[in-house]
């Protein structure tokens, strides 16, 4: 912009209109330059401004503290609304009666904190004397020596009544096998074992030790013998050559498979010799496990075979 100064008036100057003309003149065109560059200057303000404006980098570095903000997070805060609906739901928050329902639900643990086993039965200890000190339920372990105990170590549960003379046992060992045991009035029943379908599905079939020339009738009827889980000895086979008479055994069963009485069976005999005629067998097995073959019918080829096929309860 170009300002100049108007023509001073001198006193040696002459009245006249041009001298006049000369500073009105001069002044209008200053006029002309400050509009102008009042004009401009607006331009250029308004457009810093509105660059400014646009800026979204805090480009005059404001901190958070300048502003009073130096304790809030940088997170996004739950609305008025978000927090008065958080507020207001009762799904998420217990309430009094329910914290005291919840806290009366349990007056003592069933396990150690650990979640283990709560009482220990040592080897010293008598299971009917310790289980009867803890009513409701209880998880514990005991060792196999325990008085009054199943005869091997075991984990199990304990529940009984609040006076303890009303309850029952069930205990499990390392062997997969389940017992129990109860308490009723004060008195204590033996330990039972509970079977399993698959014990009494699954057999472990042996074979005996054919004697007094007794041998197998052929390779698929060889004889042998199981017991179930509920004490049932099955003994089965087919035997041949060997000698018949009272006190001769064919085989003898182990302890543990042997009846708590002896007791007859009579089983089919072979026909060689005296064919179309049924011939059938009487055999023993004495509580000493002794299999004998006392009789049999076919008096001509008496020891040519002998089915067995029988069933009895173990001792």
């Amino acid at each position: 912009m170009d300002i100049q100064k108007p023509r001073p008036f001198r006193t040696s100057d002459k009245a006249h209109a041009d001298l006049f003309n000369q500073v009105i003149d001069q002044l209008n065109t200053n006029d002309e330059s400050i509009a102008q560059f009042a004009a401009e200057a607006e331009q250029r303000s308004t457009a810093y401004t509105d660059k400014h404006i646009s800026k979204k980098d805090n480009p005059h570095g404001v901190t958070k503290s300048q502003v009073g903000l130096g304790e809030v997070i940088n997170k996004r805060q739950a609305t008025k609304d978000e927090f008065d609906l958080h507020h207001n739901d009762q799904t998420r928050h217990v309430t009094e009666d329910e914290r005291n329902k919840w806290n009366g639900s349990q007056i003592f643990n069933i396990t150690a904190e650990n979640g283990q086993a709560k009482v220990y039965i040592s080897s010293e200890d008598d299971y009917e004397i310790v289980l009867p000190q803890y009513t409701g339920l209880i998880h514990f372990t005991a060792a196999s020596e325990a008085t009054n105990g199943p005869g091997t170590a075991v984990r199990g549960i304990w529940t009984c009544n609040a006076l303890g003379n009303y309850g029952q046992v069930i205990a499990f060992d390392n062997a997969n096998r389940t017992y129990r045991k109860t308490l009723s009035a004060g008195n204590w029943t033996k330990w039972t074992e509970l079977v399993s379908i698959e014990s009494l599905t699954n057999s472990t079939w042996f074979s005996p030790t054919l004697q007094n020339d007794w041998v197998n009738y052929s390779e698929f009827t060889k004889v042998r013998y199981t017991k179930d889980a509920t004490g049932t000895v099955f003994v089965e086979g087919a035997i041949s050559k060997g000698k018949i008479g009272f006190n001769i055994p064919a085989f003898v069963l182990p302890k543990g498979y042997r009846p708590s009485r002896a007791f007859q069976f009579v089983g089919v005999a072979s026909q060689v010799g005296m064919s179309g005629v049924p011939q059938h067998h009487r055999l023993l097995v004495d509580t000493e496990g002794k299999v004998v073959i006392e009789y049999c019918s076919n008096t001509l080829n008496p020891n040519e075979y002998i089915s067995l096929g029988f069933s009895f309860k173990s001792a």
